[in-house]
């Protein structure tokens, strides 16, 4: 992936402080409920003339998101309708894993009662956010996928409402892919499998670095244990289904600590990622304690993924890295002050995408 040319001189120093608009007063701003019950009185045609004049509109404004936008998007070497489709994940093969206990795996309805609940144990922890995504990074492919419709007028309408502007969520995902260098590819792609039970159940949309992350009770069939030894350390002799009482702690053992170094690497990048153009990000794996840092990570690589992915360190310095980082920022607190500026400058971005949107539902005549 070709690196990302560095910011100007000018924004790499500062942060930009004018405005498109003077911000309205509470009082004068339709609520959330208001603004989406207007949005709803308006038929196929007309949502989709206001996208396209919020996307338009959006992009004059003289915000330092949108220079942060522009400087991401001018730098890709593909069109993003040339991105895939996200795809079920695919799962470990039992003949080939567990040839002495080739239990079938059997998908279960994604809408089913038995997926719904073991989704809600594996993300109980993880914070909803109010960004709907069309995009995600690929750790596997280490290429971009779409999650749904990118140009859906009503998923672009929730996000702008919110003060996402039309394509933060691909730029966030394409930061995300120049920050990671692919060290922990084939550990990702082992995790990245389906997640399934003892029984052959297999549970669509979750994966095995779900089950993992979660921290909650999750079943551990041999099938999938062999498959990541297999895959990732090519030992196809140590362990052998059905595995015994006796060998199980230490597969587990040596799968928890492949899995404990691929969280590292993916889960920083990730929430760095999500911290690069939103400043109220919502941040996953407990990085939230350490948004302001982030911004002042950001802010001391003057904003560019390609200087920024030259510093993050492999898995076994993660812990180094960032204790370090946080004794620099209180040890110098002009450097938690920047961070501070950029993550307000980036709040009120926010607030001017917002106005525009709803200014021009506004002149739509949805409100009267």
């Amino acid at each position: 992936m070709p690196r990302l040319a560095p910011l100007p001189l000018a924004l790499a120093c500062c942060v930009l402080a004018a405005r498109s608009a003077a911000p309205a007063s509470a009082a004068q701003e339709p609520t959330d409920a208001r603004a989406e019950a207007a949005w709803r009185t308006l038929d196929a045609d007309t949502r989709t003339e206001v996208i396209e004049r919020f996307r338009l509109e959006v992009a004059w404004n003289d915000t330092f998101q949108n220079a942060l936008l522009r400087f991401v998007l001018d730098g890709q070497e593909r069109d993003p309708g040339l991105w895939p489709a996200r795809r079920p994940a695919a799962h470990f093969d039992p003949a080939t894993h567990a040839p002495r206990q080739p239990t079938p795996r059997r998908p279960l309805g994604a809408d089913s009662a038995r997926v719904k609940k073991q989704a809600e144990r594996f993300f109980f922890r993880v914070p909803p956010r109010r960004l709907r995504s069309g995009w995600a990074y690929s750790y596997e492919t280490r290429g971009l996928v779409r999650e749904v419709d990118a140009d859906d007028p009503d998923r672009l309408f929730a996000n702008g409402l919110r003060g996402f502007p039309p394509d933060l969520d691909l730029a966030e995902a394409l930061v995300e892919r120049a920050l990671d260098d692919g060290a922990q590819r084939l550990v990702l792609t082992a995790f990245g499998h389906a997640y399934t039970d003892r029984l052959g159940a297999l549970f669509p949309g979750l994966t095995l670095y779900d089950a993992w992350a979660s921290g909650g009770e999750m079943e551990m069939p041999d099938i999938d244990c062999l498959g990541i030894v297999h895959t990732v350390l090519d030992d196809w002799t140590s362990w052998k289904a059905p595995v015994p009482t006796r060998k199980q702690d230490e597969l587990y053992a040596t799968i928890g600590a492949l899995f404990v170094d691929a969280r590292r690497h993916r889960g920083l990048r990730h929430a760095l990622a999500r911290s690069y153009l939103t400043g109220e990000a919502v941040l996953r794996d407990g990085y939230q304690p350490s948004l302001a840092a982030f911004h002042a990570l950001w802010e001391d690589a003057s904003s560019n993924p390609a200087t920024l992915a030259e510093r993050l360190p492999p898995a076994a310095d993660w812990e180094g890295f960032l204790t370090a980082w946080g004794e620099r920022v209180d040890d110098e607190p002009e450097r938690l002050a920047a961070g501070r500026r950029r993550q307000a400058t980036l709040v009120a971005d926010a607030a001017a995408v917002r106005r525009t949107l709803l200014r021009i539902l506004r002149e739509t005549g949805a409100f009267d």
